[in-house]
């Protein structure tokens, strides 16, 4: 066994044993950011893009190596060397739907890659009142939009750094009287190579920028009274993590993932994940979240095919919702 080989059989075990060392220390924990539960808004940016990433319990922000990097990690990006195309679909409970659109875009000129995103999150909801608590026979759509772009760029031969930008807009049915919010938010990151092995460490932060602030003033229909709305923050993201591959050859490759994330508005969150390829056309996934009330158990697969001079890989991911139901993601990509 080689002396890197050796390294990163260490720090495998090194990190699986602090996984089960703060794990339940992470449980322990005084919940003070659960208190501020409740407190942002554009709470749509949670939900993770690409079943591969949430097959890995998403802890996704030190792999990052396919275009849903856009939403974990931009540095990720810059690990991209053909023009690729991803669409990512959410079966989210209460019957809401998210799609997603990256596209990444290698530049020599620019020296790294280019990427942009679309997404549109979207449900048709019973209107009520107070006076027909059971619904009135209309309804209205609740929808959630992003457009954005980034870039991402190896910095050294060990380092890439990755940065965008994103217009979020949130329509809070407005065709019965509701508002709108809009913002433009900032994401960034990176990933570093160690030279241990494949071990790498990354961080990222992402939404972050002003608060959203629903437009006009709020009329009571009973008493004429006016009010102002109050603002939120995004849902802030500082996410670090770790991953490398103990295992590596022609036919089979395993990737160790272990990811901390600290939201803004609650408890900071542990999650860690396997995925295990064989022969570059079929993997299978599994994570875990460990402080997460539900939506704790991932797992998923892969298919990977080359057709002419493209590639095209179809992932799902299973979540475990319990008492909500599972979620259910489907990913296509295409690298031209």
């Amino acid at each position: 066994m080689s002396t890197s080989r050796r390294l990163a059989t260490l720090a495998l075990l090194g990190v699986m044993f602090a996984t089960a060392l703060a794990a339940p220390s992470a449980r322990a924990q005084a919940s003070l950011g659960g208190q501020r539960a409740g407190t942002s808004s554009g709470t749509f940016l949670r939900i993770g893009i690409g079943a591969r990433a949430t097959g890995l319990g998403e802890s996704f922000v030190a792999v990052a190596n396919d275009p849903s990097a856009i939403y974990w990690n931009p540095a990720g990006l810059a690990s991209l060397q053909r023009r690729e195309i991803a669409f990512s679909h959410v079966d989210w409970p209460a019957d809401i739907q998210y799609e997603h659109v990256t596209i990444v875009q290698p530049s020599q000129r620019l020296g790294g890659s280019v990427a942009f995103q679309i997404g549109l999150l979207s449900t048709d909801i019973a209107e009520t009142t107070e006076l027909q608590p059971f619904g009135t026979g209309r309804t209205f759509t609740y929808s959630d939009f992003l457009v954005g772009g980034a870039y991402a760029r190896r910095w050294t031969d060990k380092l890439l750094v990755g940065a965008g930008l994103k217009y979020i807009y949130e329509d809070l049915g407005k065709d019965v009287g509701g508002t709108t919010t809009s913002a433009f938010l900032f994401d960034v990151g990176s990933i570093y190579y160690l030279g241990l092995g494949s071990v790498r460490i990354a961080t990222s932060l992402t939404n972050f920028g002003s608060e959203l602030k629903p437009s006009g003033e709020w009329v009571s229909p009973y008493t004429g009274e006016t009010r102002n709305y109050d603002g939120y923050d995004p849902p802030l993201m500082f996410r670090y993590g770790v991953a490398f591959e103990p295992i590596e050859n022609a036919k089979s490759r395993l990737t160790y993932a272990l990811e901390v994330n600290q939201p803004a508005d609650n408890q900071r969150l542990l999650k860690m994940g396997l995925e295990w390829m064989y022969m570059r056309q079929f993997a299978v996934r599994s994570g875990y979240n460990f402080q997460a009330d539900a939506l704790k158990f991932s797992a998923g697969a892969g298919f990977l095919a080359e057709v002419g001079q493209k590639r095209m890989n179809l992932d799902y991911a299973y979540t475990d919702g319990g008492p909500l139901g599972a979620v259910n993601r489907l990913s296509l990509g295409v690298r031209f």
